[in-house]
């Protein structure tokens, strides 16, 4: 029966998709293009309703709270088909750091934390973002950061600068989770601590929008984060003082996984545009799909896609069964694997597509602008390598000794 229940959500979201979403692509792009760019379009809000009416949100988030309550095995198929349009993860409120931000604030937030950010969040009428980057720290190495946060009685006080703060130039994000030293002479993975302050509070601005390969990412942004004397009280710090460090390597374990699923479903997008372009597009007299050279990185493509959707449910797997832990080596591995598969099928649409697939006529060049940010983000391919060799050099010892013994 649940098996069941599944399948009626993948074929629901799927029409969604289909029908409602991806259509929707160029006007909201032409609405953000002409109103607040840091704004939902008005499109998708009607798109965020009809999906929330529907009962098509918060797929992996605990019933509890008012999700479905997917594992991420149950979820995989779900979070391939709504990554088929950049716009399709929020319409369902489910980003993959809106959820890891919801896991975050439900496991570990005080009551008043809850009832302020999460209920919101869960709600859709509101949004979060989460701030660990600082520059000139390698993000490699979480346990470096010399971001402040110190305790005066019964508040913390917060100064510093953090960078590439993704969602937080949202018009109804109203949460930051910050990850600060509360006392940088512990060990260095004791050092920090994870505090939840309010987007408008007193002390706190915002400045520098990046750009990702010229895309601004609206209405999410990317910016910076001023905090000067920053006033939280104590009850915003989300578990215990010194544990920030295990609560974001929990939740960026979470994340990673999700975004090679949605790696998968943005191949797939790609793919589906590739084979549409190509069996219309005609060139001196034939279409492309004719020729060989088409028909090779077609198959080609498959293959990859294949490929990587098979590891990640593998993945999906272990950690359902054994936990996050068990599966350190295969979340490094679907991050870097997912991506840059993902990378290469839409390398591919693009080249076939000419110069439309540099441009607004396609989803394509957005797509592979954000595909080639995930390959830095949350850990870039050579950290999640390093991770990968050490894990397998750390299994050949283990069996060498096992054997001799």
């Amino acid at each position: 029966m649940r098996e069941q229940k599944i399948q009626n959500l993948v074929t629901q979201v799927e029409a969604f998709m289909r029908e409602q979403v991806i259509p929707a692509e160029q006007l909201n792009h032409e609405q953000l293009t002409q109103g607040n760019r840091w704004a939902y379009s008005a499109v998708v809000k009607q798109l965020r309703a009809k999906a929330k009416e529907s009962g098509l949100w918060l797929f992996p988030v605990d019933p509890a709270l008012g999700g479905h309550g997917l594992n991420l095995v149950e979820f995989a198929p779900i979070a391939e088909r709504i990554n088929w349009s950049n716009m399709g993860p929020d319409i369902f409120n489910c980003y993959s750091g809106t959820i890891s931000n919801v896991q975050t604030l439900s496991r570990y937030g005080s009551d008043s934390i809850k009832e302020q950010f999460l209920r919101p969040l869960l709600s859709g009428e509101s949004r979060s973002t989460i701030s660990i980057t600082e520059r000139g720290v390698p993000s490699s190495d979480p346990t470096e950061l010399r971001f402040s946060i110190q305790k005066e009685g019964q508040e913390y006080v917060l100064n510093g600068r953090k960078s590439w703060a993704t969602g937080a130039m949202h018009d109804i994000c109203n949460v930051v989770l910050v990850l600060g030293a509360t006392d940088p002479s512990a060990p260095r993975h004791q050092r920090h601590s994870l505090v939840a302050v309010p987007k408008n509070a007193p002390g706190l601005r915002l400045e520098r929008i990046e750009t990702v390969m010229g895309f601004d990412d609206a209405p999410f942004g990317h910016c910076d984060l001023i905090f000067d004397n920053v006033r939280v009280p104590v009850q915003n710090r989300l578990g215990d003082e010194g544990a920030g460090f295990a609560i974001i390597q929990e939740t960026l374990g979470l994340g990673r996984i999700q975004l090679g699923m949605g790696a998968v479903g943005v191949a797939e997008r790609a793919m589906m545009e590739m084979c549409s372009w190509v069996e219309k597009r005609v060139i001196g007299g034939r279409p492309l799909v004719e020729r060989g050279v088409i028909t090779d990185a077609i198959a080609r493509s498959r293959i990859e896609i294949d490929q990587a959707r098979a590891f990640i449910m593998h993945t999906a797997r272990i950690i359902h069964e054994s936990g996050a832990r068990a599966a350190r080596s295969e979340v490094a591995q679907a991050k870097v694997l997912a991506p840059e598969m993902a990378l290469n099928v839409l390398d591919r649409a693009m080249q076939f597509h000419g110069g439309a697939g540099l441009s607004w006529d396609t989803p394509l060049a957005e797509m592979w602008a954000h595909q080639r940010a995930v390959r830095i983000g949350e850990g870039a391919d050579e950290v999640h390598r390093e991770v990968i060799a050490r894990v397998e050099i750390d299994r050949q010892r283990k069996a060498r000794e096992v054997s001799v013994g």
